[in-house]
């Protein structure tokens, strides 16, 4: 007797096993068949049970394995018109309890699953399960031939372990060969044998076959239950006229399927066979892996040549990595901070076996594995520990899935540790030419802090050292008036980010100004000229002063002075154009810095000469004399006429 362990050890499936010498029952059902090991078809002849008698057949199963047990074949008719057989099957577990009972109608198959409607029997212990095979004496119209089978069901895409051994001179070699069945839609199949090396285990395996029992797409085998049964006559060591299905056997001898067989030539070599659907089996293409009958089934035999181990295998289908993305990865993390990584994995075909995160400081000359833990929808997180000030951390987060495919994403941020500072005023309002004080702190030492003062978008610059303690301070002198800001800012370093403070306002207001206007002569004649001079307050160098004459026709003239240190301004040597009344008046200008005002208006008057005021009366005079001497001489000549006359 063989008996099998199925134990789940970190995803691997281990399948140990040992040879019994000798089955042992707790009842008694009559003529019985021992099954030595699952994976052997017995054939039941036509007549060997006949009407009214049973037979019962004993093989040992190992609690929540997963077993294809079937019986059919010739007995199995669904013609109307046929005397039938009928072979009812009553189940016994280890104890003798009476495990299911599957009595269908003449010349149906029954249903040997855990319940009728599972494809796979699962035992619920461990131990000799008996099953009576019984020609109702009653229904039944005959005794035709048919096959038993119980073969243990792998799942695709999962790692598995058996011992096996085989020592020269050993009969029989129960634990030299092994057989499993599996079933899949794909037309690709992987199946890697990884074989202990030596010193580990000495192992020299003869075979790895690989053997398609059915394809009841194409008329190859049947279905029941969801699951394909084999071609029957496939399960004796016969092809197909195909030459694509059968040939199964698990000794040397009989039919070998060269491109779906491994073999080892040395202690320790590893077996892969890379086995592709032949395009007659695929079908014309019409087929989908929707369709409940698109199911390939495999027969694997396993067998050894000398030595012993356990050997892990596989059943590859899938060979799509997992998706994998980092979800909003970080640049940078405080010294002080617990860094955590989100990723979103999803394999939709085997599944996923494990997410990996693994972190280095070190450029990976060492590093930390962590699981990372599903959260939810497909998320899986985990946390990175505060690292040193300085270190840039370098992570990957590394999917798997079931079927050894593997993604990777990797991404890194540096630490260092955070710069805090913060900077009060000495005051929030200043008059223009007023300074004004900041005074802050550094969370770092004796560091070059800059002071950023801006007025519209106008920045002006200042450097100040920190302090061991990081106290510094500054005193600016702002040359506009309006609202200011100032920020203190520090570049960082390599332990340390680049920090800044809070900013802070600041209003400089518009000096008030005041002017005085005066001119040193109040008449003067045409041609003079005169001066024009005053003082602004507050006293600043370089103030304009605008100097507005106003004519006696009332149009104006304006000149432009500038002030001295003391506030002084003069216009020397104006001179007026226009015989009048004159005004003059001065006016400080509005700046950046100061507000406008003007003086009050001061006069002169500008006069004709002497000569100019008094040029008709003595034209007139002038004019007179002449007349009164053309006159006399007109007199004096008609007198001197008369005199002469007479």
């Amino acid at each position: 007797m063989l008996l099998f362990c199925l134990s789940l050890t970190q995803g691997v499936t281990t399948l140990p096993s040992k040879a019994v010498t000798q089955p042992q029952f707790i009842h008694d059902y009559g003529n019985w068949t021992y099954i030595s090991k699952p994976g052997l078809p017995v054939k039941i002849n036509a007549g060997n049970i006949s009407i009214g008698n049973n037979h019962t057949y004993i093989c040992n199963l190992k609690a929540g394995a997963k077993y294809h047990i079937y019986f059919y074949g010739d007995w199995v008719d669904y013609d109307p018109l046929t005397n039938k057989t009928d072979y009812d099957i009553f189940v016994y577990d280890p104890t003798g309890r009476e495990v299911s009972m599957h009595t269908e109608s003449a010349g149906l198959p029954e249903h040997l699953g855990t319940t009728v409607y599972d494809p796979f029997f699962i035992p619920e212990t461990s131990g000799n399960y008996s099953f009576v095979i019984r020609n109702d004496d009653k229904e039944s119209r005959g005794a035709k031939a048919g096959t038993f089978m119980i073969i243990e069901h792998l799942e695709c895409n999962r790692w598995y372990e058996i011992f096996i051994s085989r020592k020269p001179g050993e009969e029989p070699f129960e634990d030299a060969y092994w057989a499993y069945e599996f079933a899949t839609s794909s037309e690709r199949i992987e199946v890697l044998v990884e074989v202990p090396d030596p010193p580990e285990a000495y192992l020299d395996m003869y075979e790895a076959q690989l053997y398609l029992m059915a394809n009841p797409s194409q008329g190859v085998g049947t279905m029941l239950n969801g699951m394909p049964l084999p071609w029957e006559l496939g399960l004796y060591g016969e092809m197909h006229d195909s030459g694509i299905y059968g040939g199964y056997r698990l000794d040397a001898e009989g039919f070998r399927h060269v491109n779906a067989s491994a073999s080892c030539e040395y202690y320790g070599q590893d077996m892969l066979i890379d086995y592709v659907l032949p395009s007659a089996a695929a079908g014309t293409g019409n087929e989908t892996s929707s369709d409940a009958n698109r199911l390939f089934l495999y027969h694997l035999a396993l067998i050894a040549e000398n030595g012993e181990g356990v050997i892990r295998f596989m059943f590859k289908t899938d060979f799509t990595p997992p998706s994998l993305s980092i979800e909003n990865p970080i640049e940078s993390a405080y010294s002080d901070q617990e860094v955590d990584v989100t990723a979103h994995a999803y394999d939709g075909e085997s599944g996923l076996k494990s997410v990996l995160l693994n972190y280095t400081t070190t450029d990976w000359e060492n590093w930390t594995a962590v699981e990372m833990s599903l959260s939810e929808n497909d998320t899986y997180v985990a946390k990175i520990p505060m690292q040193s000030p300085g270190s840039t951390v370098k992570y990957r987060v590394t999917a798997s899935d079931m079927a050894g495919n593997m993604v990777q994403q990797e991404n890194s941020y540096v630490v260092k540790s955070k710069t805090d500072m913060s900077i009060a005023l000495s005051k929030t309002v200043l008059d223009s030419g007023e300074s004004i004080g900041v005074n802050g702190w550094i969370s770092h030492g004796s560091v070059t802090v800059t002071l950023d003062y801006t007025w519209q978008n106008t920045h002006f610059l200042r450097t100040v050292l920190a302090d061991s303690d990081g106290h510094f301070t500054d005193e600016f002198t702002p040359d506009k008036a309006g609202t200011w800001t100032v920020t203190a800012k520090w570049s960082g370093n390599q332990e340390c980010f680049p920090g800044s403070s809070n900013t802070v306002k600041f209003t400089v207001e518009k000096v008030s100004t005041s002017v005085t206007c005066s001119v040193n002569k109040a008449t003067m004649v045409t041609g003079e000229t005169v001066d024009v001079t005053g003082y602004v307050l507050p006293a600043e160098r370089n103030m304009k002063v605008i100097l507005r004459f106003t004519k006696p026709d009332g149009t104006t003239i304006e000149r432009e002075t500038y002030t001295s240190s003391d506030g002084s301004y003069e216009l020397i040597a104006f001179k007026p154009g226009v015989v009048g009344r004159w005004q003059v008046q001065a006016t400080v200008s509005e700046d950046e810095a100061h507000q406008s005002s003007s003086s009050s208006k001061v006069n002169f008057v500008v006069n004709e000469t002497w000569l100019n005021q008094y040029k008709l009366y003595i034209i007139g005079a002038a004019v007179a004399a002449i007349i009164v001497v053309s006159i006399v001489i007109l007199l004096s000549r008609k007198k001197e006429e008369i005199e002469e006359e007479e």
